[in-house]
């Protein structure tokens, strides 16, 4: 399972046409996707523990990042209503935490600490499906699009080798670090993006210019869709405040 875990991240050639050829290359990819969401998901579950018996300093912690956020986008402001906005946020903020403090003491049916372990088990349990689930969507829309453009590859070998795209993101575990999380999640996300191009590429015998294709077009079209809703939907609103006036 390291081997192929480290032959996803490096794209080892070998490892990507000798598991498109593998009758359990299936089982592999899932092997892969079980490592990395217990990887994550230990992780989460810790802090989620040691949030849950600690619930001061979690709530510190998210008012700070709170405030910095808000500070950033108090610099980028440019128009009144941005600063206004920005500023009745930041006198609502206090007042928003006492309401989740009152609500985090109210009585629960477990005792703190057994309601803290059954949290962090929640979050280690639910995140090699929460992987799973995204793995499973990009895959079947990837194939679809594949085999339109004249891939021969089967669904087996898609997934299997797709499930590979999944590796990248074990850098999820540390996304709680702070100034860097978000950049070790785009990181993850491009990282797995390029794994899947070339992947769906080998499953369908496809070069990679056409793979790209088949990895972006419904997303692309799902994207073009979205646009077309909120034109329209500006556009009845609009009309709807002509008719109004």
């Amino acid at each position: 399972m390291i081997d192929t875990f480290n032959g996803a991240l490096t794209l080892n050639q070998t490892l990507l046409y000798g598991l498109r050829e593998s009758p359990h290359a299936v089982r592999r990819g899932m092997l892969v996707v079980l490592l990395v969401g217990l990887l994550v998901g230990g992780v989460n579950g810790v802090r989620t523990f040691m949030g849950v018996l600690n619930p001061d300093r979690e709530f510190a912690t998210l008012r700070e990042a709170w405030f910095d956020m808000l500070d950033q986008q108090a610099l980028a402001a440019t128009a009144p209503e941005q600063r206004e906005a920005v500023k009745l946020i930041r006198e609502n903020i206090d007042p928003a935490f006492d309401l989740a403090r009152t609500l985090n003491d109210l009585p629960v049916a477990l005792p703190q600490p057994a309601g803290a372990l059954f949290q962090g088990l929640g979050v280690l349990v639910s995140q090699p499906l929460s992987y799973l689930s995204g793995l499973l969507i990009a895959v079947i829309f990837t194939h679809i699009a594949a085999r339109w453009l004249g891939g021969q590859g089967n669904i087996q070998q898609m997934l299997g080798l797709g499930a590979l795209s999944v590796a990248p993101h074990a850098l999820d575990a540390l996304t709680f670090v702070p100034f860097l999380g978000s950049a070790f999640g785009l990181i993850a996300w491009g990282w797995g993006l390029v794994i899947l191009i070339v992947s769906a590429g080998v499953a369908h015998r496809l070069d990679n210019g056409r793979a790209a294709i088949a990895v972006a077009f419904f997303p692309a079209i799902g994207g073009i869709l979205a646009l077309l809703g909120l034109c329209a939907l500006l556009l009845v609103s609009a009309v709807t405040a002509g008719l109004g006036a």
